[in-house]
């Protein structure tokens, strides 16, 4: 069992990590080239996620019933039409969404008190990127099939491919090397898409490709289109796919709404969150791969009917991840200054970035066993709690508590790392509870 989880979950693991690396070097070279492009990419990418968050309906309900489809062992033509339900859910959505944010972009940024250099930046990239979401979408639905499929090397293989794109076409057009326009910021906007556009390429070509465990059978086996298949299929994605994406609408809104307060305080605070949010990755993306490894088999051994099997997973799972992010928060706080000199030498920016990193301890406890418990809820097909759960803990703990600490009594960044961290801590505790009350045998 944890060989199996370990083969799962690296490959995870480490394309989380090269997403994280990858992301670094992004924000290290739009610092380059002006330390506002940096907060004002911070701004545009939570209203990205506010947007794309969306998607979760259908990667979220089609993971879930990927993974059960797998262990009940169901037919070829079952699972195909649910891979076909998925595309074409995709595809509606993810026009939908590109169009939604191509018209009202610069209301939102009007709504976001935006203003002078940071509004323009922010307003470039958006420019860009919202035209390609449907891009992202289908994307993101390929590889939750492939990666329920056990697939995860694949995933991180193409994920390579789309980072290495990326940071070449940023260091071509955003300083106008070797003969390309100097495009600034817009140029940073290009390059995403670019990586993007060959990722669903590369992922599509795979889903077409690739066999089942079994080797014998394809992914997507049945060419012909099952209409009737296909629309049974819908509600059942939906049906999961709303509550279980319900919880990350709610989360990624509050964070929007944070990302507001946190503009109040001020420009320094908005480029001293976006530094700290790049490293931090590296503390979590552990706990989210092991959650995400853990939830796969979660699910092929519920819909499998194995139910104590799927109680040892998530106990190794969350022991594990709590184990391993302390010890990363630990190596990252003794050598903070370190880190963020490689951003920033604006000492403001630097002494506020090291004083709130202390406040994550906390909030990396509470992460580390949410992104494991949440992940193994969703996956047995309890969908429900989580976003229940989820709504009221972060709207009356993140998003109120940042408020009343960082506005309100004035303690601003710091204020606001503290009440994520409450938040974190308390969906922790009543996953875990929901977890160990659930009647699986």
């Amino acid at each position: 069992m944890y060989k199996k989880l370990t083969r799962l979950s690296f490959p995870i693991f480490l394309e989380s990590m090269m997403n994280t690396v990858m992301g670094s070097i992004d924000v290290i070279m739009l610092s380059s080239y002006h330390d506002t492009a940096v907060a004002a990419v911070s701004v545009a990418n939570q209203v990205l996620f506010f947007i794309q968050v969306f998607a979760h309906i259908v990667t979220t309900g089609t993971s879930i019933l990927c993974a059960q489809q797998i262990g009940a062992k169901e037919s070829a033509e079952e699972k195909s039409a649910l891979v076909q339900a998925s595309v074409w859910m995709g595809l509606a959505v993810g026009f939908i969404l590109t169009v939604l944010l191509s018209v009202t972009y610069p209301f939102i940024l009007n709504f976001l008190d935006l203003s002078g250099q940071m509004r323009d930046f922010a307003g470039e990239y958006l420019t860009v990127i919202a035209k390609f979401l449907w891009v992202q979408m289908l994307s993101a639905i390929f590889s939750s099939i492939l990666r329920a499929y056990g697939k995860t090397k694949h995933c991180m293989f193409v994920s390579l491919g789309i980072n290495f794109i990326n940071i070449l076409f940023n260091y071509l057009l955003i300083f106008g090397n070797l003969g390309f326009p100097e495009l600034g910021i817009r140029g940073a906007a290009v390059a995403t898409v670019t990586g993007r556009m060959f990722g669903l390429l590369t992922l599509g070509c795979i889903l077409i490709r690739v066999r089942t465990a079994d080797g014998v059978r394809k992914i997507l086996s049945h060419r012909k289109i099952q209409w009737n298949g296909i629309r049974r299929k819908m509600k059942q994605v939906v049906l999961y796919g709303v509550p279980a994406a319900g919880e990350q609408i709610s989360y990624t809104f509050a964070q929007f709404v944070i990302m507001i307060i946190v503009t109040r305080i001020g420009v320094q605070a908005v480029t001293a969150q976006s530094y700290l949010n790049t490293c931090i990755q590296f503390i979590y993306i552990f706990s989210m791969s092991l959650g995400q490894g853990a939830a796969i088999m979660i699910g092929w051994n519920a819909g499998a009917k194995q139910y104590e099997e799927t109680k040892r997973i998530c106990r190794f799972a969350g022991k594990s991840t709590c184990l391993v992010s302390m010890i990363m928060m630990t190596g990252l706080y003794l050598f903070r200054y370190k880190v963020f000199s490689f951003f920033t030498l604006d000492q403001e920016i630097l002494t506020l970035a090291q004083t709130v990193l202390a406040a994550n301890f906390l909030l990396e406890i509470g992460r580390s066993q949410n992104l494991v418990y949440v992940n193994s809820l969703r996956a047995i097909g309890d969908v429900k709690f989580p976003f229940y759960m989820g709504v009221i803990s972060m709207w009356i703990l993140a998003v109120g508590c940042s408020y009343f600490l960082g506005i309100g009594l004035q303690w601003g960044l710091m204020g606001v790392w503290l009440a994520q961290g409450l938040d974190e801590c308390a969906r922790a505790v009543g996953m875990g509870i929901r977890w160990k009350k659930w009647r699986l045998s």
